[in-house]
């Protein structure tokens, strides 16, 4: 598989735990019908559990958000992903292939239509076996990426308030990947994602999330560009 093959499907695939970790931010606006998660609350150091930065409003409506996009991302895959993959140079190479060995018109497409979208198929057009999931994503799965998304930042900022630091002074590393730590972690409960991906993930992730926080900021979106 290509880098950018690899690429498309890492985003394709994290897309809904993107949408509602830059959602929440948005969601996340303003005093009225919001209040923070922690509900105001200290932990035993003295510190707030979270801190105001994290509401109600804002980790239900990206959790929603991102919900949503794993609803398009199904549909999506069903009506677009799959025919452009049978339409793809892999599988007609895979047909040229059947046809070389001798078999005939009528054996091609059984023994096509055997293994079309199956692990044997994937591994055959260089594809990591088990990728069909990340091809056609669920509601199920956007909902577990979301939630452990914001989950996961939720730690994020549980840490941070350990270590003292106030809101919006950067972690490194900490700010760029709890959120997409959580999102795999949860997902995993239904689906765990070829290692390319993951890998993918974990290297690109913090370059989308610094350039995603540059454009917040100069849209006023957020106090800080990081």
């Amino acid at each position: 598989m290509d880098l950018l093959t690899l690429l498309l499907l890492m985003f394709w695939y994290i897309l809904p735990a993107y949408a509602a970790n830059g959602l929440a931010v948005i969601f996340g606006r303003g005093n009225q019908f919001n209040a923070p998660l922690d509900l105001g609350k200290n932990f035993i150091d003295g510190r707030r559990i979270f801190g105001e930065g994290k509401t109600v409003r804002g980790f239900v409506g990206g959790v929603t958000a991102g919900t949503l996009v794993g609803f398009a991302q199904a549909v999506a895959g069903e009506n677009i992903g799959i025919p452009m993959l049978l339409s793809s140079h892999q599988t007609i190479s895979l047909i040229l292939a059947a046809n070389a060995l001798g078999l005939d018109n009528a054996m091609c497409i059984i023994t096509i239509n055997v293994i079309l979208l199956t692990p044997i198929y994937f591994a055959l057009v260089g594809y990591p076996p088990m990728i069909k999931e990340a091809i056609l994503p669920s509601i199920t799965k956007g909902f577990l990426l979301s939630f452990g998304a914001l989950t996961g930042d939720l730690v994020g900022s549980f840490i941070k308030r350990r270590l003292n630091l106030s809101r919006g002074r950067p972690a490194p590393g900490l700010d760029q990947l709890d959120f997409i730590a959580g999102a795999i972690a949860f997902s995993s409960i239904v689906y765990v994602p070829p290692l390319e991906l993951l890998v993918a993930a974990i290297i690109v992730t913090p370059l989308i999330h610094l350039a995603t926080n540059t454009a917040g900021y100069a849209l006023h979106l957020k106090k800080e560009p990081w």
